[in-house]
């Protein structure tokens, strides 16, 4: 499970090296502000600021005892709330625990502190200021928050209201050892709001955030003080008109630890900070580390269930739960839930927000999978996630917003896998997890991975199993666990392939655990008021050092208590405290009633079992713990307790009332010259625009110019609202410009700012406008400039620091030499004199020139008359080199397929390009301002077969030298034609005869794949060649090569003719032939088709002609069409006088037989016959129709009627 942490207001990460600042004005660049939160510009005024910072600090080392060995790292919850100390010198300090106070280059906003802890935490004693970080009683009272209301009597406070100091830095070395994903907390945060411009990136700030062993950090978020932010409870009470902003109840805290191993050392960081300009505060409180007690949190999460699935049946569901974000009353709402399937090359491959099922009061979730969403059911491997994104209902929280959350992977392997899903291979498999206790505390422990197989495959049967440590070597059968038996290992992810055969074989991602837990102990650690209760961390059982067998007991006296935790895997785990002696019984519970804006009074209210108490510090006391009518002051509530424990005192503010900040949305300017709108949202019957001058009863304000509002409500009984004020955007202008003259030695320096069109002009961030560019009479120190046209529009801010000549060291810029240049130094500070030899030698010139490598610089510079800088070294590392001397280069080649593209190998020109060219690097590129700028988007990346042509024709070519010197050159090229071979892809070559193939004349040379270089090749063999010809241009020669084929053909053998006759004009004539030809076919030997077949034809004599297309010769045939006459007319006359079959003759066999109408048989015939007469037994038949059948030779029929006419 991924967590995204939510940014709230900003998340800044700046890779910036912070260390302390000297605080002596002299000697840094930081802004100040006074206890108004103003910024401080008077010299005389900050030189007091330094003083009275100085005086802190004082206060705080005396106050702070310094530890100057590190940490010993400890098991992650160890001493988590806060409870445990160890005894030095007679003071009490909390135990791994460490911190340290420093301050931050600025702005300073969400930057961390990379610097490590050497303070030691001392138990609270509210006679201890000045403390940066102390220990605060659970019931502790905050002068916004009210009762902390933290857990068991201890939690830590980071920073103070009236700190010295801008960052308190609470560090803790730790390891886990029992497989924790992430490290939770408990926290409160009380910060300043800061207004206006001139705080730019510098709001006060809690971090929290973890550093792995190499300092790298793994996780970390950002909380800010922002108005804007609904998450925060804002205090009825204003500090040096800024708003106090806290989070009225614990929130969680979750850092993801989940990528550090178990037993590796990491570093835990809680930082709070003032402003960057120190005078805005910020403190926070932590409690509970590795218990969430908080039911707030800032950040939501998802999680999907285990998938595990190989050879699913489809649809599948994909479901997981999830944790919606809430805070200071907001809550998150769903915006939609994403799930994403990647294939085996991390591709998605589909994407869905639509749920199969979505329940926000279960916090579940279900996507159905089907067959069309995954490409390949066949051999496919598939991964999932999903990601959650949430919406706030709340239109006027624009600093509030809540991050997406995702889980990136539902578990180890794939997630779906169709791996040999075939009816002959229907093993399956499922995920397996074994667990061993960590005897011997180091991490590791012995493991026998076949107790894996019954969980992984039940009772099937007849199967192997190996054991692998990744899917790649699982999948690939490489590299198996040998000693599987006896594997020793961290908790680890193990794969386990499970085969029937070669070819039928599954793989499933199990777990091997190691579990370490660790017992810890909670309670309040003091008997002053009797016994206490002492509760041991969740498990199966207990055994505590007392013989007590529950997991809570009494603990009636001091000493040191010890715990054995068995939890349901019979792992042990170990845990201790000790309770030192103390008369200081633990701060009661204390409850504040404030006044109203009907009541002037208000009421403290005591909750503790002790015997007596006082109001006022312990000078009296009393038995009722209630005191009525407390006047708006300061009250020391203190307790006594049956045995005499006094407890401190615990301050206790009465304040006048105050109403809630009114709540409102704006529409700002867009423009210079625009106006916006301001809408106060909460209901009330009077507004005011205008901090309570004038009130008015609508709630909207039209018209209104950019600038600073303050806008309040009023009720029917006068009770008026805090003021909230609301900026309507009015930086239309750009960046001011400006140039400066820095102090030196008690001159005074100043700013001049260039941006032209401005007529007011301020150098505090806009507190005061002045008519001129320049402020003179300027000390050290920073200066936020702004600018304003007549319309009054501004600019945003610049900072503009100031130092002390004197106390500076000059800046410079350098040069570096390289490629056809030297180095130079230039001397940036103005001055009037430079020296680049420490003050030995001087001149007015702030530049030198023609370095190279090797030298080092003092460098000062000169104010006259002689107020001289620090020394600054500049030191030239950086050489002289001579630029390559390379040349264009031009050759000319062959289109070899006359494309008008050709591929050419760039690479073999680089000899042509320089001298000894083994000594360079070539890039190529496809222009010249490319190869200049080594511009990737132009780079051929492919030089050894690059494509071009005679309209694309120039490669540019980058020599680099070893040194990472270039020039560059470039390469031309111009294409000739390669010889066009006119010739036929196919030559036929009749049987036993030749033919010649003429490649063309006028050709340099010729070469036949039969080894001819003639012109003309002649043979008599069938099969494939080719001809390569070519041509001469000079020293080229460019070729071209045809591949033709020379094939046997041969004249036909007619082997059948087929006929459809008996009627007058729709015969039909089949020719069949067998041969290697190509041929066509005749029946007048002049008009020849592609059709063996001839239709249409009428009744006659024919002869068929086949021909060789290759004029390989001609055959024929002749064929009869048959066809019977319609009539005759035997009357002597020579026409018609017999009737018979036509063309009979010409078909052997052929039987005719003639009928008269009635069915008598007349007259039969042969194909020799002369035909019928007309006679039967020498007597003529009268005229009439006559029927006939003739039977063919090959069986077929024929019957008709004729006429016989007189």
């Amino acid at each position: 499970m991924n967590f995204k942490f939510l940014c709230i207001a900003l998340l800044s990460i700046i890779c910036i090296t912070v260390a302390a600042q000297d605080i002596n004005g002299k000697k840094n660049s930081r802004k100040f502000e006074d206890k108004n939160g103003k910024l401080i510009t008077d010299p005389k005024i900050i030189e007091q600021y330094l003083q009275i910072a100085e005086q802190k600090k004082l206060i705080y080392a005396k106050q702070n005892v310094s530890k100057n060995i590190n940490q010993v790292p400890v098991q992650i919850c160890s001493n988590g709330n806060f409870e445990e100390f160890q005894t030095l010198s007679n003071v009490n300090y909390l135990t791994n625990f460490q911190y340290i106070a420093t301050a931050v280059q600025n702005p300073i906003q969400c930057v961390s502190a990379n610097i490590n802890a050497n303070l030691d935490i001392k138990q609270y004693n509210p006679a201890d200021t000045g403390l940066m970080a102390t220990t605060v009683p659970s019931n502790f009272i905050d002068e916004y928050i009210g009762n902390i209301d933290a857990f068991d009597q201890y939690c830590t406070k980071l920073n103070y209201k009236n700190s010295g100091q801008t960052m308190t830095l609470l560090q803790a070395k730790r390891f886990k050892t029992d497989n924790e994903n992430s490290l939770v907390f408990n926290y409160k945060v009380v910060l300043q709001s800061v207004d206006g411009n001139d705080h730019e990136n510098e709001q006060p700030f809690f971090k929290a955030r973890v550093l792995n062993n190499s300092g790298t950090v793994v996780s970390e978020f950002c909380l800010i003080a922002d108005t804007s932010n609904c998450i925060f409870t804002v205090a009825s009470t204003l500090e040096a008109g800024s708003k106090v902003l806290y989070t009225k109840n614990w929130q969680s805290g979750i850092l993801d630890i989940s990528t550090i191993p178990n037993n590796e050392n990491f570093t835990v960081e809680f930082m709070t900070t003032r402003c960057g300009l120190a005078g805005h505060f910020g403190y926070s409180y932590i409690d509970d580390i590795c218990v969430l007690n908080a039911s707030e949190n800032l950040q939501g999460s998802i999680t999907l269930d285990p998938l595990y699935k190989t050879c699913p049946t489809l649809p599948l569901q994909v479901c997981g739960s999830f944790t919606i974000p809430n805070s200071g009353g907001i809550v998150a709402t769903v915006k939609n839930i994403t799930l994403k399937v990647f294939d085996a090359t991390n591709t998605v491959v589909y994407s869905t927000t639509t749920t199969a099922s979505l329940n926000l009061t279960t916090k579940r979730f279900c996507f159905d999978l089907l067959a069309a969403n995954l490409p390949n059911i066949l051999t496919g491997s598939y991964n999932v996630s999903a990601t959650i994104e949430y919406n706030i209902a709340q239109t006027n929280c624009t600093g509030t917003s809540f991050n997406s959350a995702t889980d990136d992977d539902a578990n180890p392997g794939w997630d779906i896998w169709f791996l040999n899903c075939n009816p002959t291979c229907t093993t399956t498999v499922q995920t397996a997890t074994l667990y061993q206790c960590d005897g011997d505390q180091n991490g590791k422990e012995i493991f026998n991975l076949s107790n894996l197989n019954a969980q992984v495959v039940g009772t099937q049967t007849g199967l192997t199993f190996a054991y692998f440590t990744t899917l790649a070597d699982a999948t690939a059968n490489t590299n198996p666990i040998a000693n599987f038996l006896a594997f020793d290992s961290y908790t680890a992810t193990i794969y386990v392939r499970v085969s029937n055969s070669a070819t039928c074989f599954k793989i499933i991602a199990t777990k091997i655990v190691v579990k370490n837990p660790k017992a810890n102990i909670s309670g309040i650690l003091n008997i002053c008021s009797g016994p206490t209760t002492l509760t041991a961390s969740a498990g199966a059982s207990y055994l505590w050092s007392t013989g007590a067998v529950t997991q809570t007991i009494q603990a009636p006296a001091v000493g040191t208590y010890s715990v054995t935790v068995t939890d349901s895997f019979g792992c042990l785990a170990n845990g201790s405290i000790t309770i030192l002696p103390s008369s200081v019984a633990p701060l009661p519970t204390i409850t504040i009633t404030q006044p109203s804006c009907f009541v002037t009074t208000g009421t403290i209210n005591i909750t503790s079992v002790a015997s007596e108490f006082s109001f006022d510090g312990g000078a009296t006391w009393g038995t009722n713990s209630t005191l009525n009518n407390a006047a708006i002051g300061s009250y020391l509530v203190k307790i006594k307790t049956a045995s005499g424990c006094l407890s401190y005192d615990n301050r206790v503010d009465i304040v006048s009332y105050l109403s809630s900040f009114p709540n409102y949305s704006k529409v700002d300017p867009t423009f210079c010259g625009d106006v916006g709108t301001i809408t106060i949202t909460d209901t009330a019957p009077f507004y005011s625009f205008d901090d309570g001058v004038t009130w008015v009863t609508t709630n909207v304000k039209t018209g209104c110019a950019s600038g600073t509002y303050n806008i309040r409500t009023k009720d029917n009984s006068g009770c008026i609202s805090n003021y909230n004020s609301v900026n309507l955007k009015g930086d239309f202008l750009p960046d001011p410009t400006f140039t400066i003259i820095q102090p030196y030695c008690s001159n005074p320096g100043s700013i001049t700012i260039t941006t032209p069109g401005a007529v007011e002009y301020s150098f505090n961030g806009g507190t005061i406008w002045q008519p001129s560019a320049t402020l003179s009479g300027l000390m050290s120190g920073s200066y936020i400039i702004m600018i304003k046209n007549s319309q009054g529009c501004t600019s945003t801010t610049a900072y503009v620091y100031l130092k002390d000549l004197e106390y500076t060291y000059p800046t410079y810029k350098i040069t570096d030499a390289g490629c056809n240049k030297y180095a130079k130094i230039e001397i940036t500070t103005v001055a009037d004199e430079y020296s680049f030899d420490n003050g030995a030698t001087w001149s007015t010139n702030p530049i030198i020139n023609n370095l190279s490598g090797g030298n080092s610089f003092q460098i000062v510079v000169k104010r006259n008359p002689n107020c001289i800088s620090y020394s600054n070294s500049a030191y030239i590392n950086t050489y002289f080199y001579p630029l390559p001397t390379p040349n264009n280069y031009a050759d000319t080649l062959c289109d070899n397929l006359n494309d008008n593209v050709e591929d050419v190998n760039l690479t073999v020109y680089e000899a042509n390009l320089i001298a000894n060219s083994n000594l360079y690097t070539f890039e190529y590129y496809t222009t010249r301002i490319g190869a200049e700028n080594s511009d990737f988007a132009v780079k051929i990346n492919n030089p050894l077969a690059h494509n071009m042509s005679n309209s694309n024709n120039v490669a540019f070519v980058r020599v680099i030298s070893g040194y990472g010197c270039a020039q560059v050159v470039q390469l031309d090229f111009n294409f000739l034609d390669t010889p066009i071979i006119v010739m036929n892809d196919k030559f036929p070559v009749c049987v036993n005869k030749t033919v010649t193939v003429d490649a063309g004349p006028g050709y340099f040379s010729y070469l036949w794949s039969n080894g001819a270089t003639t012109q003309k090749l002649t043979t008599n063999l069938p099969g494939m060649y080719w001809v390569i010809v070519s041509e001469q241009h000079g020293s080229l020669i460019c070729s071209s090569k045809k591949d033709f084929e020379i094939y046997a053909s041969n004249f036909a053998t007619i082997t059948n003719v087929i006929a459809q006759d008996w009627s007058d004009y729709e015969n039909v004539i089949t020719v069949y032939q067998s041969g290697i030809g190509d041929y066509e076919y005749s029946i007048d030997g002049f008009n020849y088709q592609d059709s063996n077949q001839f239709s249409s034809l009428v009744s006659a004599e024919y002869t068929i002609y086949v021909r060789d297309k290759n004029k390989c010769g001609i055959v024929d045939k002749k064929i009869f069409l048959l066809m019977h006459p319609k009539f005759f007319t035997p009357n002597d006359d020579g026409y018609n006088d017999f009737w018979n079959i036509q063309f009979s003759e010409t078909e052997p066999n052929l039987e005719i037989k003639i009928f008269d109408r009635a069915g008598k048989f007349i007259k039969k015939l042969n194909n020799l016959d002369k035909g019928w007469d007309g006679m039967l037994n020498g007597q003529p038949l009268p005229a009439t129709d006559y029927w006939f059948v003739v039977l063919r030779q090959d069986g077929r029929e024929y019957r008709g009627h004729f006429s016989l006419k007189r």
